[in-house]
């Protein structure tokens, strides 16, 4: 069963990729330009969200798509990553996790790598925590190829330090644009 995040994210991420929620019965397509606002979803999103997984749920779907959102909220399907886009697409939650169609497969550009691809809102204090450390990681992977090498001149406390300082200086960046 795909909880009501991840469907609210998959149509999150087809909308940032242009796609339209149509309303079946008033032959209705609604496109909102502006799905993130910072750390959280835009409100004219979340007031449509709050409407098609609602009132509307029965008669809502995402362009191209055949299954409603009343549909993916029920214990028959899951939100899984496309194979082809990485993007979230329903499946059925039965057998093969074989997506039943991904709105990819109208749009003859994509997937367009030099674009940024759709996103969930991100926590910028989070993001960065989590990019400091993949640098960390990165800093001993090298290091433990770099050990024979005699030219080396750092150590563990300045390459700590170093992570340490990059983190409050882009916090500190972060909160005076704020």
């Amino acid at each position: 069963m795909a909880s009501r995040t991840l469907v609210k994210n998959y149509v999150a991420q087809w909308m940032q990729m242009g796609k339209t929620v149509v309303l079946s019965t008033q032959g209705k397509e609604v496109h909102i330009y502006k799905i993130l606002q910072g750390e959280k979803y835009a409100p004219p999103f979340n007031q449509l969200w709050e409407e098609i997984s609602t009132t509307k749920a029965h008669e809502a779907y995402l362009s191209g798509t055949d299954q409603t959102v009343s549909d993916l909220l029920s214990n028959k399907w899951e939100i899984i990553a496309c194979a082809r886009c990485n993007l979230l697409v329903p499946s059925i939650d039965m057998g093969p996790r074989v997506p039943v169609c991904c709105p990819c497969d109208d749009l003859p550009t994509h997937p367009n790598l030099d674009l940024v691809a759709p996103h969930i809102p991100v926590t910028l204090v989070s993001h960065l925590d989590d990019l400091c450390d993949r640098l960390a990681q990165k800093s001993e992977d090298q290091e433990s190829h770099e050990k024979s090498d005699e030219d080396t001149y750092t150590s563990d406390e300045e390459d700590t330090q170093a992570i340490y300082n990059l983190r409050n200086s882009i916090l500190k960046l972060v909160n005076s644009g704020q």
